[in-house]
Protein backbone atom coordinates (compact mmCIF):
# COMPACT_ATOMS: atom_id res chain seq x y z
CA UNK A 1 0.00 0.00 0.00
CA UNK A 2 3.26 2.43 0.89
CA UNK A 3 4.08 1.88 -2.49
CA UNK A 4 0.91 2.89 -4.47
CA UNK A 5 0.87 5.72 -2.34
CA UNK A 6 4.46 6.51 -2.90
CA UNK A 7 3.63 6.02 -7.11
CA UNK A 8 0.30 8.22 -6.75
CA UNK A 9 1.82 11.34 -5.05
CA UNK A 10 4.42 10.72 -7.97
CA UNK A 11 1.95 10.91 -10.54
CA UNK A 12 0.14 14.29 -9.60
CA UNK A 13 3.14 16.97 -10.55
CA UNK A 14 3.16 14.32 -14.07
CA UNK A 15 -0.95 14.79 -14.61
CA UNK A 16 -0.23 18.47 -13.71
CA UNK A 17 2.35 19.12 -16.58
CA UNK A 18 0.88 16.95 -19.68
CA UNK A 19 -3.05 19.09 -19.20
CA UNK A 20 -1.29 21.98 -17.80
CA UNK A 21 -4.08 24.89 -19.66
CA UNK A 22 -2.13 26.49 -22.69
CA UNK A 23 -4.36 29.53 -21.91
CA UNK A 24 -2.08 29.54 -18.43
CA UNK A 25 1.28 29.32 -20.39
CA UNK A 26 1.19 31.17 -23.07
CA UNK A 27 1.44 34.26 -21.03
CA UNK A 28 4.87 33.32 -20.28
CA UNK A 29 5.83 32.23 -22.91
CA UNK A 30 4.95 35.85 -24.47
CA UNK A 31 3.18 34.71 -26.97
CA UNK A 32 1.96 38.06 -28.22
CA UNK A 33 -1.19 40.02 -27.23
CA UNK A 34 -2.78 39.08 -30.96
CA UNK A 35 -3.21 35.42 -29.37
CA UNK A 36 -6.85 34.60 -28.34
CA UNK A 37 -9.19 31.77 -27.20
CA UNK A 38 -6.63 29.41 -26.57
CA UNK A 39 -7.81 25.80 -25.78
CA UNK A 40 -6.32 22.92 -25.19
CA UNK A 41 -2.80 21.70 -23.35
CA UNK A 42 0.81 22.57 -23.66
CA UNK A 43 1.24 19.66 -25.24
CA UNK A 44 -1.45 19.91 -27.94
CA UNK A 45 -4.09 22.20 -28.34
CA UNK A 46 -5.50 25.45 -30.45
CA UNK A 47 -5.82 29.77 -30.69
CA UNK A 48 -7.04 32.07 -32.86
CA UNK A 49 -4.11 34.85 -34.06
CA UNK A 50 -6.22 38.50 -34.64
CA UNK A 51 -3.94 40.61 -36.75
CA UNK A 52 -5.46 43.89 -36.65
CA UNK A 53 -7.40 44.64 -39.89
CA UNK A 54 -7.34 40.64 -40.82
CA UNK A 55 -9.79 37.89 -40.91
CA UNK A 56 -8.22 35.81 -38.28
CA UNK A 57 -6.46 32.66 -38.62
CA UNK A 58 -6.59 29.17 -36.91
CA UNK A 59 -3.72 28.29 -35.21
CA UNK A 60 -2.91 23.81 -33.60
CA UNK A 61 -0.27 23.17 -32.18
CA UNK A 62 1.29 19.45 -31.36
CA UNK A 63 4.10 18.32 -29.45
CA UNK A 64 6.96 16.07 -31.30
CA UNK A 65 8.85 15.01 -28.41
CA UNK A 66 12.14 16.78 -26.70
CA UNK A 67 11.66 20.58 -27.06
CA UNK A 68 9.75 20.56 -30.80
CA UNK A 69 5.77 21.34 -31.81
CA UNK A 70 4.39 21.00 -34.68
CA UNK A 71 2.10 23.99 -35.65
CA UNK A 72 -0.30 24.32 -38.55
CA UNK A 73 -1.72 27.83 -39.33
CA UNK A 74 -5.02 28.26 -41.46
CA UNK A 75 -7.32 30.78 -42.87
CA UNK A 76 -7.91 32.93 -45.56
CA UNK A 77 -5.21 33.83 -47.54
CA UNK A 78 -2.31 31.79 -45.01
CA UNK A 79 -1.90 27.88 -45.42
CA UNK A 80 1.20 27.44 -43.41
CA UNK A 81 3.18 24.61 -41.25
CA UNK A 82 6.53 24.00 -39.88
CA UNK A 83 8.18 23.08 -36.34
CA UNK A 84 8.57 25.11 -33.00
CA UNK A 85 11.67 24.40 -30.96
CA UNK A 86 12.00 25.78 -27.45
CA UNK A 87 15.46 27.47 -26.61
CA UNK A 88 17.46 30.16 -24.26
CA UNK A 89 18.67 32.12 -27.12
CA UNK A 90 15.03 32.67 -28.91
CA UNK A 91 12.24 31.38 -30.92
CA UNK A 92 13.23 28.94 -33.62
CA UNK A 93 11.24 28.25 -36.43
CA UNK A 94 12.50 25.08 -38.60
CA UNK A 95 11.18 23.67 -42.36
CA UNK A 96 8.17 26.32 -42.42
CA UNK A 97 6.15 25.45 -45.85
CA UNK A 98 2.93 26.53 -47.41
CA UNK A 99 1.48 29.86 -48.93
CA UNK A 100 0.45 33.35 -47.21
CA UNK A 101 -1.40 35.88 -49.58
CA UNK A 102 0.31 39.29 -50.07
CA UNK A 103 -2.71 40.77 -48.55
CA UNK A 104 -2.13 39.75 -45.13
CA UNK A 105 1.71 41.36 -45.39
CA UNK A 106 2.39 45.00 -44.20
CA UNK A 107 4.67 45.94 -47.02
CA UNK A 108 4.05 49.40 -47.28
CA UNK A 109 6.92 50.56 -45.87
CA UNK A 110 8.83 49.26 -49.07
CA UNK A 111 6.23 50.11 -51.50
CA UNK A 112 4.05 53.11 -50.56
CA UNK A 113 3.06 54.17 -54.40
CA UNK A 114 1.46 50.64 -55.00
CA UNK A 115 0.01 47.42 -53.57
CA UNK A 116 2.20 44.39 -53.71
CA UNK A 117 -0.68 41.31 -54.92
CA UNK A 118 -0.22 37.44 -55.24
CA UNK A 119 1.02 34.66 -53.06
CA UNK A 120 3.89 33.72 -51.26
CA UNK A 121 5.24 30.60 -51.57
CA UNK A 122 7.59 29.65 -48.46
CA UNK A 123 10.33 27.18 -47.90
CA UNK A 124 12.09 27.99 -44.64
CA UNK A 125 14.76 26.33 -43.53
CA UNK A 126 15.13 27.65 -40.25
CA UNK A 127 14.26 31.20 -38.56
CA UNK A 128 15.55 32.36 -35.63
CA UNK A 129 14.00 35.19 -33.71
CA UNK A 130 15.47 36.64 -30.37
CA UNK A 131 14.74 39.87 -28.23
CA UNK A 132 17.05 42.77 -29.52
CA UNK A 133 18.65 41.06 -32.46
CA UNK A 134 18.06 40.92 -36.53
CA UNK A 135 16.26 37.73 -37.60
CA UNK A 136 18.43 35.03 -38.67
CA UNK A 137 15.93 33.17 -41.69
CA UNK A 138 17.99 30.88 -43.78
CA UNK A 139 15.54 29.46 -46.93
CA UNK A 140 13.04 30.80 -50.08
CA UNK A 141 10.18 32.57 -50.72
CA UNK A 142 8.92 32.73 -54.16
CA UNK A 143 5.85 35.65 -55.12
CA UNK A 144 3.96 33.99 -57.32
CA UNK A 145 1.09 35.63 -59.70
CA UNK A 146 3.42 39.10 -58.12
CA UNK A 147 1.60 42.48 -59.13
CA UNK A 148 1.55 45.97 -58.26
CA UNK A 149 -1.86 47.78 -57.86
CA UNK A 150 -2.32 52.00 -57.55
CA UNK A 151 0.16 54.04 -58.94
CA UNK A 152 1.69 51.52 -61.15
CA UNK A 153 -0.94 48.50 -61.86
CA UNK A 154 1.26 45.65 -63.53
CA UNK A 155 2.55 41.83 -63.38
CA UNK A 156 5.79 41.56 -62.20
CA UNK A 157 5.46 37.86 -63.14
CA UNK A 158 7.37 35.69 -60.68
CA UNK A 159 9.93 36.97 -57.99
CA UNK A 160 11.77 34.75 -55.88
CA UNK A 161 13.61 35.78 -52.60
CA UNK A 162 16.63 34.03 -51.18
CA UNK A 163 17.25 34.53 -47.32
CA UNK A 164 20.81 34.08 -46.03
CA UNK A 165 21.90 34.90 -42.53
CA UNK A 166 25.33 35.34 -41.51
CA UNK A 167 27.55 37.41 -38.29
CA UNK A 168 26.88 40.82 -39.97
CA UNK A 169 22.88 40.22 -39.88
CA UNK A 170 20.09 39.37 -42.49
CA UNK A 171 20.49 39.74 -46.05
CA UNK A 172 17.80 38.86 -48.99
CA UNK A 173 18.34 38.78 -52.79
CA UNK A 174 15.89 39.64 -54.65
CA UNK A 175 15.22 38.75 -58.30
CA UNK A 176 12.50 38.23 -61.14
CA UNK A 177 12.53 34.07 -62.00
CA UNK A 178 9.01 34.50 -64.73
CA UNK A 179 8.59 37.42 -66.76
CA UNK A 180 6.75 40.17 -66.07
CA UNK A 181 5.80 43.54 -67.23
CA UNK A 182 8.26 44.81 -64.58
CA UNK A 183 12.05 42.98 -64.02
CA UNK A 184 13.07 43.58 -60.30
CA UNK A 185 16.56 42.70 -58.62
CA UNK A 186 18.32 43.58 -55.80
CA UNK A 187 18.95 42.71 -52.13
CA UNK A 188 17.69 43.49 -48.46
CA UNK A 189 19.51 43.69 -45.81
CA UNK A 190 18.76 43.83 -41.75
CA UNK A 191 21.30 44.76 -39.12
CA UNK A 192 20.48 44.64 -35.09
CA UNK A 193 19.28 48.39 -35.33
CA UNK A 194 18.71 49.34 -38.86
CA UNK A 195 17.61 48.02 -42.46
CA UNK A 196 18.90 48.96 -46.06
CA UNK A 197 16.65 48.51 -49.43
CA UNK A 198 18.18 48.57 -52.47
CA UNK A 199 16.32 47.54 -55.66
CA UNK A 200 16.34 47.94 -59.41
CA UNK A 201 12.91 48.12 -61.67
CA UNK A 202 13.00 47.62 -65.80
CA UNK A 203 9.95 48.06 -67.69
CA UNK A 204 9.94 46.05 -70.43
CA UNK A 205 11.09 47.30 -73.44
CA UNK A 206 8.07 47.53 -75.62
CA UNK A 207 6.38 49.42 -72.78
CA UNK A 208 8.04 53.00 -73.06
CA UNK A 209 4.60 54.14 -70.97
CA UNK A 210 5.24 51.88 -67.99
CA UNK A 211 8.77 53.04 -67.60
CA UNK A 212 7.53 56.54 -66.89
CA UNK A 213 5.15 55.13 -64.20
CA UNK A 214 7.70 52.96 -62.50
CA UNK A 215 9.52 56.77 -62.24
CA UNK A 216 7.17 57.66 -58.99
CA UNK A 217 8.39 54.73 -57.17
CA UNK A 218 12.15 55.64 -57.45
CA UNK A 219 15.05 57.36 -59.28
CA UNK A 220 15.04 56.77 -62.58
CA UNK A 221 18.39 55.92 -64.22
CA UNK A 222 19.97 56.64 -67.65
CA UNK A 223 20.02 53.33 -68.63
CA UNK A 224 15.83 53.18 -68.15
CA UNK A 225 15.77 51.51 -64.97
CA UNK A 226 14.23 53.01 -61.48
CA UNK A 227 16.84 52.62 -58.21
CA UNK A 228 14.26 51.99 -55.23
CA UNK A 229 16.64 52.81 -52.03
CA UNK A 230 15.01 52.59 -48.35
CA UNK A 231 17.24 52.35 -44.64
CA UNK A 232 15.74 53.40 -41.23
CA UNK A 233 16.37 52.10 -38.07
CA UNK A 234 14.57 48.81 -36.45
CA UNK A 235 13.84 47.81 -33.23
CA UNK A 236 13.19 44.30 -32.60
Amino acid sequence: MRKILWLALLAIPVIVIVTLPASVVMPRLEAGEDLHDVRGTLWQGNATWRQPGFVPVDLDWSWQGGRSWRWQADGVGTDLSGFWRAGAGGTELVDVRGTISMDRLDVRLWLANARPRGEVMLDIERALIAEDRAPQIDGQLVWQNARLEGTVHESLGEITVTLSSGESGQEARVESTREGAIQVRGRIDLEVDRYTVDLWLRARSDRPELARQIAWLGEPQPDGQVRVQLSGALGW
